[in-house]
Order: C-alpha cells, then structure tokens, then sequence
C-alpha cells in the first residue's frame, strides 16, 4: 500500500472500517528506537491489510516539528490517533523518559470507538487486542507492568504475527465481531502464547 498522507485532504476525513487498517507507531525519536520503527515499517508492509502512521512520513508532523510547537506536535498526534485502529509502541533504553510515548499509548487506549472495534469492552485484567509493544535492547523485567495492557513483543517474528492477527480482526470489523472471536483470530497466530510468555516478565506491579 502506498504511504498517506493523512492530513492533506483537510482536517476531517472519515475512515471506513472495512478500508482502512492503519497501525500507529509510537516510539522515541533515539537512533536506535528509529530504527527499529523502521523495521516494523517494512514487517507491516509485506501484510495485507495494513498500513501504518509514522511521524516522519507525515507532512503535519514535519511542519509541527520544524517550528518546535508542542501544540501542533500534540495535535498531530491526535489526529494521527484518530486516523489508526492499532497502535504498536517501541520500547527501548529511555522510552519512558519523552512524555510523548505515554501520551501516544494511552490515547490509543482511550480511544475505544478507533482502537477497540468490539461490541464489548476488553476485560481490564486483559490484554487490548490492537495494542502491543515491541521490546528491545532493555531488559524486560525493567519494563513497567502496564506494557501488558496490550500484547508485549520481544522479536520481529512476533511482530508479524500481531500484525496479521490485527489484518484478520480489522478485516471483520464491519461484521461487528464480538470479543471472543477477536481472541480466537489471536489464537490462530499464536498471540496468546506470546502474550503468556512475555508479560510474566514484566516489572511486577507495587500495590499502594
């Protein structure tokens, strides 16, 4: 699919379900976790389906940035959020020192009507089907323990898997699919063994 440029065709658009398959890339503008965005890029490209958002392919973000404002940066942001039905976080050494990555995920999450294509709410005590974090060079036991709020992923291979598990969901959106078939489309790529696998080794949450 080719790159969109979201926001050249005015401020409003309406995205139809059964057409548009858009994941959002949040991650921290280091070398590293940059290069990791990018690699995902490419994996989310090669499923059909799917398309993605990355703030250095959009023209928005460029200008926002370029003049230093917040403001627009934020708003960017939210309409990149708008625009995505998925959200896949790069987690890295420093992520969670950009006050961005929180701001991005927990948007995502906010966003129910975008990221949450069910006619139920996800349990709390579950994972969010169309959200999941990539993990990399830190360890995952540093990790902090919300990250299992969507899918937690520590390699490549997983990352392809998720991301025909969202191509598979999204594609029966329009269908109204309840949240026991969106488990069982998971189940079919194996994302609950991963998902069992990697979030045991999360940073344990305190109790206050």
């Amino acid at each position: 699919m080719s790159i969109k440029n979201f926001f050249e065709v005015g401020p409003v658009r309406s995205f139809e379900p059964d057409t548009e398959s858009i994941v959002f890339i949040s991650y921290r503008r280091t070398i590293c976790d940059k290069l990791m965005a990018r690699k995902c890029v490419e994996i989310l490209k090669e499923v059909d389906r799917l398309d993605y958002w990355l703030d250095e392919d959009d023209k928005c973000m460029q200008h926002a940035q370029a003049q230093n404002d917040d403001i627009k940066t934020a708003l960017c942001i939210e309409r990149g959020l708008d625009a995505s039905s998925a959200l896949l976080g790069i987690i890295g050494p420093g992520t969670f020192t950009s006050p961005w990555i929180p701001y991005e995920i927990g948007g995502a999450r906010g966003r129910q009507r975008y990221a949450q294509p069910f006619k139920e709410t996800p349990p709390l005590d579950q994972p969010h089907p169309l959200i999941a974090h990539l993990i990399h060079e830190v360890d995952i036991s540093k990790v902090p323990a919300f990250v299992s709020l969507g899918i937690p992923l520590t390699t490549s291979e997983e990352v392809e898997k998720w991301a025909h598990s969202v191509a598979d969901i999204l594609q029966k959106k329009h269908q109204g699919v309840p949240l026991y078939e969106a488990k069982s489309i998971q189940d079919n790529h194996g994302i609950q063994d991963i998902y069992e696998k990697n979030s045991r080794l999360l940073k344990p949450t305190p109790l206050y």
